[in-house]
């Protein structure tokens, strides 16, 4: 992971940050400490660090539980599929800019599981000259603590998406956003001209069974327009795949799957009594895959 560090940049001064032990630095003398668990914060200071939480370690564990127990394996290979399809487009292609095999990045990669799946997939192997480099960020310092004690393939590092991506201009060939917070302008400083955006939302039958039992958040109308719109201009739609599967769900994974998403904060105890006593039931899980290419740039051919 070492050579993947020097991908990333001081949120101080946005110079490229180089390895010492467990520590990093920029050629400006500042410094950051990797974590005992072995990720590293580089939310700059004074950034409203004490305000910015992210997810808590309880519907961290609840994510955890429920991801592994496979329900989001179409997901999963989806993204497998995703990354397949950029390193074939990019066989007769130069080499990107960074001299590596592929750099992916996940934001609001939360405990790890999409990035440190695709990072286990290809353990032991080499895309290119170094190999492949695998980013996972959030906010959250449970999530990357989580994470990082997990996924040992993937160098997990703490920034707020809303502010600066600290990895150089660029240098990202697959970015993940799968449900998290977004940053069209920074998504497409990132990003090297040849690769992929892939955002994950839910569509409008997600969950649709769930939702008629429990009082959980509604869905956001005209979600899919929306966000096509918002990236607009840096962006061009390249493809949408509908993702639709279903899961028969017990208790605990009832439990869990409420748990894991913002709903958690919102239901009061007559709510979650409710979800307790939800039998086996059979809930649609339907995701829309939207695939972005960056749009040329101005004056470009």
């Amino acid at each position: 992971m070492s050579g993947c560090a020097g991908l990333l940049t001081c949120p101080v001064c946005t110079e490229q940050l180089s390895g010492e032990g467990r520590t990093l630095r920029c050629p400006r003398g500042h410094a950051f400490d990797f974590a005992r668990e072995g990720h590293v914060d580089l939310l700059p200071a004074g950034h409203g660090r004490s305000r910015l939480t992210g997810d808590t370690a309880d519907m961290l564990r609840a994510r955890r539980r429920f991801l592994e127990r496979g329900w989001f394996a179409p997901l999963a290979r989806a993204l497998e599929d995703c990354r397949a399809a950029l390193r074939r487009a990019r066989t007769n292609d130069a080499a990107p800019a960074h001299g590596r095999g592929l750099v992916v990045l996940e934001v609001g990669c939360g405990e790890g599981y999409f990035v440190g799946g695709l990072a286990a997939s290809v353990e032991g192997t080499a895309a290119g000259p170094d190999g492949d480099c695998y980013f996972g960020l959030d906010i959250s310092r449970d999530a990357l603590r989580m994470a990082a004690r997990r996924h040992r393939g993937v160098l997990f590092f703490r920034n707020d998406v809303h502010h600066r991506i600290c990895l150089r201009d660029g240098c990202v060939d697959l970015l993940l956003d799968i449900f998290a917070p977004r940053n069209p302008r920074e998504f497409r400083r990132v990003l090297h001209p040849s690769g992929m955006l892939v955002v994950v939302i839910p569509a409008s039958a997600h969950l649709a069974e769930l939702r008629a039992a429990l009082p959980l958040i509604g869905m956001e109308p005209e979600k899919l327009d929306r966000t096509v719109e918002r990236f607009r201009g840096a962006f061009e739609l390249e493809g949408r795949d509908a993702i639709e599967f279903r899961a028969r769900l017990k208790g605990d994974d009832v439990a869990d799957l409420v748990q894991m998403t913002p709903n958690a904060r919102h239901l009061d105890e007559r709510a979650w009594a409710q979800a307790a006593a939800l039998g086996p039931l059979d809930v649609t899980f339907a995701l829309d895959l939207l695939r972005f290419r960056p749009a040329p740039a101005a004056g470009g051919a």
